[in-house]
């Protein structure tokens, strides 16, 4: 029920009456507005009206999964996570159907059954990030049950669909070779970060988050505790911490790091000569962040460019076609090749515990295994 109070000069205060909510409190809402005549006045607390009774609060026992996806963002996603798994769980929701399959159920009718037949049915469909959907599910119920929206957690008890083992393809040392002796007719920029990734290990975001201060020539080492990261909604740069927030020194070979040197010394001078055209990004404080691998005019080299000049480079001397992240995995597998221990292995790749690096790589240790039996052939 909507009424309305004339406050003088063509300004009038619309109420609308709501009920009460489960406390026994009064829900009503204002808005002042100005109207030049008694149909227009009429128009515009119909319009109000509406406006409020489309956005009511539903009462918790009827909500229903849309509505509390809703405060789940609000209340959970936006003050805790980082702008990364925001975005992956609007990709979830938005584009990946979840909420289309959910959205008008009511929450509390939502039952164990009903989350085992929606992802029996995904995966009989060859649907993508089934696993990631689980744990989107588990997220949003979990916080029902925690704010008493829900008395169980229907994912209680569900085990996590399988992930499919991806095929960790890569350059051999051989490969490897060939690639480094074409590098030395790249763009120098291009050269680097292509190097970074083989010899280093490192992720994209992780090679372009590298500032001056990262370097350590005396020691032949870099410092890698940010990544590069863009928002898309404000369309801006930013660095973020590292994944798994765990910064790690990474050590180079002493050719490398002389020839990242020259590129730093070089690198400086255009800076100078550019001057107060330098296009550099700031951090909160309105510090300039220097980063290493930028555009000619300081302004931040994107990941897609990186992926789109390595994928010119392939092309260009017919090289095997992998993508710019299995770089990462050629430096893991020559290592894994060589007999270095896994726990290096681990620590310089930035995972989060040993066994991710043994999953993806201890295939690779297979003809070390047939190898071993050599050691028992004197027995016989």
């Amino acid at each position: 029920m909507a009424s309305y109070e004339d406050l003088g000069f063509g300004k009038f205060k619309i109420y609308v009456e709501l009920g009460y909510d489960e406390r026994g409190k009064r829900n009503r809402r204002t808005k002042t507005i100005t109207a030049t005549s008694q149909r227009d006045l009429n128009k515009k607390i119909r319009d109000f009206e509406i406006k409020c009774f489309n956005e009511k609060d539903e009462p918790i026992d009827k909500i229903t999964f849309s509505s509390f996806v809703e405060k789940w963002i609000k209340n959970h996603v936006e003050p805790n996570l980082t702008l990364t798994s925001k975005e992956t769980y609007a990709y979830l929701l938005n584009e990946c159907g979840v909420l289309d399959h959910f959205g008008n159920m009511k929450l509390k009718d939502i039952k164990k059954f009903h989350i085992v037949e929606y992802l029996a049915n995904e995966q009989a469909n060859h649907k993508p990030s089934i696993p990631n959907k689980y744990l989107l599910l588990k997220s949003i119920f979990a916080r029902a049950l925690e704010w008493d929206v829900i008395h169980l957690n229907p994912t209680a008890g569900i085990k996590e669909p399988k992930r499919e083992k991806k095929k960790v393809d890569y350059y051999n040392e051989e490969e490897l070779n060939h690639l480094f002796k074409v590098l030395d007719d790249c763009y120098p920029k291009h050269r680097i970060m292509i190097k970074l990734a083989a010899i280093g290990g490192l992720r994209r975001g992780e090679i372009l988050g590298i500032r001056e201060e990262s370097l350590d020539f005396e020691n032949n080492t870099i410092y890698i505790d940010k990544q590069l990261r863009y928002d898309k909604k404000k369309k801006k740069f930013y660095l973020a911490p590292v994944k798994n927030k765990k910064p790690r020194t990474v050590y180079f070979p002493k050719e490398f790091m002389e020839e990242l040197k020259k590129y730093h010394v070089e690198f400086k001078a255009r800076r100078m000569q550019v001057g107060n055209l330098w296009r550099s990004i700031h951090d909160d404080n309105d510090n300039m962040i220097n980063l290493l691998l930028v555009r000619e005019d300081g302004y931040p080299t994107h990941l897609n460019t990186m992926r789109n000049e390595w994928d010119k480079i392939i092309k260009r001397y017919e090289l095997k076609h992998i993508s710019f992240h299995q770089l990462r995995h050629s430096c893991a597998s020559l290592m894994v090749k060589k007999g270095v221990n896994f726990k290096v292995i681990q620590e310089r790749l930035g995972h989060a515990n040993i066994g991710i690096t043994l999953d993806l790589y201890s295939h690779l240790e297979e003809d070390q295994h047939k190898e071993s039996t050599n050691v028992f052939e004197h027995l016989f």
